[in-house]
């Protein structure tokens, strides 16, 4: 693949394992309390059927929803809905979550040894300053909102909501690679509604109202909001291609700049998208 560098506006190129990792991650060394391998305790049987699921989507059913089982579709949600907690600064939306929501607000409890009393976050201050300040700690506590997301999420409107759109054109992808079409900072809330590359021509856009084809305007901005997003690495298969978007991304910037003065790009997005879903067919949204 080839990549661009926003920082140093560099093109270079790289396998993917190569662009899109972090050393030590999924480690979580808690000094005298010990040490956690996050990669084999927790994602190992994650990432196992997660892989299974894009492999069987693409290779067993070739992309043909109506014998695709939900179990499989189902998997491939649940991967991005992970991604929320796993993308550079994901460990950030720990500390969003227990503003937004508290900490022992949800199924999470903790009590008095002594007593059997139920603490509230009032009364552990220095419990919630630990996990707002240490990377180790939100390390821990991501496991629990990971699960807690994945178990709230609305999963009855799965099948509506899933919907693969095919394009010609090269694929970009981000180090932050869905697009948020829909979310709160609540569990179960989290990315409700997104938009995502599945490989180098099949895009998910899981949402409730869905055009019936996939035009040009979406398929740009949805591009825009990667490159122009918080992501720090853009890549494509396709080095001319990804040149070709940097520079639509700054075209699009200026066509997009009355929008963006009261919406977000993916904002935007999501209303064009929620327009095209009233129409039949491309021709009827074209005339």
């Amino acid at each position: 693949m080839f990549y661009f560098k926003k920082e140093y506006g560099t093109f270079r190129e790289s396998s993917p394992a190569g662009i899109f990792y972090k050393p030590g991650l999924n480690d979580v060394d808690l000094g005298k309390h010990g040490y956690i391998d996050l990669e084999n305790e927790f994602f190992r049987e994650k990432d196992d059927r997660y892989a299974k699921a894009f492999n069987d989507i693409r290779k067993v059913y070739n992309y043909d929803l109506n014998s695709t089982p939900l179990q499989v579709k189902a998997d491939i949600v649940e991967f991005v809905l992970g991604l929320y907690w796993r993308v550079p600064d994901g460990l950030r939306h720990v500390v969003n979550v227990i503003e937004t929501e508290g900490l022992l607000n949800g199924s999470l409890e903790l009590r008095n040894k002594e007593t059997g009393v139920l603490y509230t976050d009032e009364e552990i201050p220095h419990i919630i300053s630990d996990i707002k300040n240490k990377v180790e700690n939100q390390k821990v506590f991501m496991t629990y909102f990971y699960e807690e997301n994945v178990r709230k999420h609305n999963w009855d409107k799965l099948n509506e909501k899933f919907l693969i759109y095919q394009t010609t054109e090269p694929m970009v992808i981000g180090d932050i690679p869905y697009v948020p079409l829909k979310t709160e900072n609540r569990l179960g809330y989290i990315l409700d509604e997104f938009m995502i590359p599945l490989d180098q021509n099949h895009i998910l856009i899981y949402t409730q109202k869905h055009p019936h084809f996939l035009e040009t305007n979406v398929l740009y901005l949805f591009y825009q909001c990667i490159i122009d997003g918080v992501s720090e690495k853009i890549a494509s298969s396709d080095k001319d291609y990804l040149k070709k978007m940097i520079e639509q991304s700054r075209m699009l910037h200026d066509r997009t700049c009355l929008i963006e003065k009261t919406l977000k790009k993916e904002e935007a997005l999501a209303r064009i998208i929620e327009f095209e879903s009233q129409f039949d067919n491309f021709d009827a949204f074209a005339k």
